[in-house]
């Protein structure tokens, strides 16, 4: 952690008030996109299954962050790991959920909303880009998990803007046009 902004912006993942403080965001912006879907129900658009989606994921996103469910998924892999005797060559398994499971995600996700999505992603431009967002944070933070990446990380000053590019992500979602009243 080498630059100034490291110093103001808290570690997201050993402290409880930031960790709080990300899961209040994600309660919030799903409630927002809540209430978009409520209103797209008795509008001309038709998105209001897009909204109660969207809501869904944050949801999950704000369980996730207050239970640290990839600290129980590492620790179930590791113990499956041990328990396989193939813990001393956990590598390329580590490369595979870390490296090569987020980028097909990803891929999967853009072409679903390419095609099926193309209307709600064009009328939602901040949603978009705060969904990019969120979606870039996790796929940085999966990366983590194989340890050569951890010094491509560090070369790129990850630790110390995290938060921000979380914290930003969320904002974009809540702050589309139509899911605010």
């Amino acid at each position: 952690m080498s630059s100034c902004l490291a110093y103001l912006l808290p570690d997201p993942e050993h402290s409880a008030s930031t960790r709080l403080l990300l899961v209040v965001g994600y309660v919030v912006a799903a409630f927002c996109w809540l209430r978009a879907s409520r209103r797209a129900q008795t509008g001309p658009d038709s998105s209001s299954g897009w909204w109660v989606l969207g809501a869904v994921l944050l949801f999950l996103l704000a369980i996730n962050k207050q239970f640290n469910l990839r600290g129980l998924c590492e620790a179930g892999f590791r113990a499956l790991a041990q328990a396989g005797n193939w813990y001393n060559r956990r590598q390329p398994v580590q490369f595979v959920l870390a490296i090569v499971l987020p980028c097909v995600l990803a891929a999967f996700t853009g072409v679903f909303l390419a095609t099926k999505g193309r209307r709600f992603v064009r009328g939602h431009p901040l949603a978009l880009a705060g969904w990019v967002l969120l979606l870039l944070y996790m796929a940085l933070r999966q990366t983590q998990e194989w340890k050569p990446a951890q010094r491509r990380l560090s070369a790129i000053h990850y630790y110390d803007w995290r938060l921000a590019l979380e914290a930003a992500g969320m904002l974009l979602v809540i702050l589309d046009r139509k899911s605010v009243v």
